[in-house]
């Protein structure tokens, strides 16, 4: 896709002549050459350095100024040429707001932001903190700030701490990796993992992205920011996940969201997580309804009882059409419950089990999904209808 006219170049021509700008005029032509660009003399360098790389750079195309920026990051890091580039890069894909940004801010006040490692070097994996300037208070940094705030008089809370560092208006690349550094096993345990996860799943769908398990680390989970589209979502999902959320935020849109991130990665994992959002799906309606169900039950008897409560058995109609709508959603139940004890990891298996594919985990939880969005609806829908 070709770069849109506004894709931002002069932030990155900026962030080039400050790159080179410590060089020494008296190498400086050298290493332009170097670097591919017009020679030039060391009276020309003296003279002005900054205006000696401007004037080399001013009319280099897009593919050719980030060539030159790549070539320049070899030689180390630098945050503001980073961002230049990911800006640049970024023009025209896909974009969160900066609005969601703060979202996902605020919903991250009551946890530990960096959980098992020190606050500093968690920060400083992603922002130099040491180095960018103080918003608060003249000629200090970002880490003076945090450290009188969060450290010694602790007033500044995690949505604040994110202001501080440029959490909300920084590159996305660099927002997303401050996520996946968030969720990362080195950061914290895996309960704590997957709560987040279904705190912040909600929002990043909003803006059609979302987290998703896609490697392990010593069986610790590893997730990774991905667009809903294509392989990495349906377009049914954020629907599903809108309507699961507002039912339950914990337990059914945690199993809904670890169905959704272990599709594609876990297929066995993602069916028995299938199965476990429907029967946590009609437990909490069947306890809504002043109803009982045993412990033993399973997700067959547990749909019956939930569908009874909510007038979605065959037998309380009369119309042949609803009759057998209704018997094949019971039908699909069955059959999930049937797959799920016959693919999925909740049972051992022998030497020659067929192991459930990728295509295989996409139906069983598309499935899932599509029915426990449907009992939720109607057990909305009888609610709002109550006096």
């Amino acid at each position: 896709m070709p770069p849109p006219p506004s894709a931002p170049l002069a932030p990155l021509r900026s962030a080039i002549v400050e790159a080179l700008y410590p060089t020494s005029a008296n190498i400086l032509p050298v290493v332009c050459e170097g670097l591919g660009l017009a020679s030039g003399d060391r009276e020309e360098a003296f003279a002005s350095k900054r205006n000696y790389v401007q004037g080399r750079i001013s009319g280099l195309s897009r593919e050719r100024l980030l060539q030159l920026a790549y070539q320049l990051l070899q030689d180390g890091p630098n945050y503001e040429l980073e961002e230049a580039v990911g800006r640049v890069e970024e023009a025209g894909e896909r974009l969160i707001s900066e609005l969601l940004r703060r979202s996902i801010g605020r919903a991250l006040i009551p946890f530990d932001l960096s959980g098992h490692v020190p606050i500093f070097e968690f920060l400083r994996d992603i922002w130099p903190i040491d180095r960018l300037p103080s918003r608060l208070y003249s000629g200090g940094t970002v880490q003076d700030d945090l450290e009188r705030h969060m450290h010694r008089n602790a007033d500044m809370d995690n949505d604040e701490a994110l202001e501080a560092v440029g959490a909300y208006t920084c590159s996305q690349r660099r927002f997303f990796r401050f996520l996946e550094a968030l969720l990362h096993p080195r950061t914290r345990e895996e309960d704590e993992q997957r709560r987040l996860v279904a705190i912040l799943n909600p929002l990043l769908q909003r803006d059609g992205f979302h987290l998703a398990e896609t490697s392990s680390i010593s069986g610790y989970p590893v997730f990774t920011v991905k667009a809903i589209g294509g392989s990495a979502g349906a377009p049914a999902d954020p629907l599903i996940s809108e309507t699961l959320a507002a039912f339950d935020e914990t337990s059914v849109h945690e199993a809904w969201t670890r169905a959704l991130q272990r599709r594609t990665t876990h297929p066995e994992g993602a069916i028995t997580s299938a199965r476990t959002l429907l029967e946590t799906v009609c437990k909490h309606i069947i306890e809504d309804a002043g109803g009982t169900y045993s412990d033993r039950d399973e997700l067959p008897k547990l749909y019956r009882t939930a569908a009874e409560h909510l007038q979605l058995a065959p037998d309380q109609h009369t119309e042949e059409v609803f009759k057998i709508i209704l018997g094949n959603c019971q039908n699909v139940v069955n059959s999930l419950a049937s797959i799920r004890n016959k693919l999925s990891d909740a049972h051992g298996r022998g030497r020659k089990a067929v192991r459930p594919s990728a295509r295989h985990a996409e139906l069983a939880v598309n499935l899932a999904g599509t029915v426990a969005t449907f009992l939720v609806s109607t057990w909305r829908a009888r609610q709002a209808s109550q006096p």
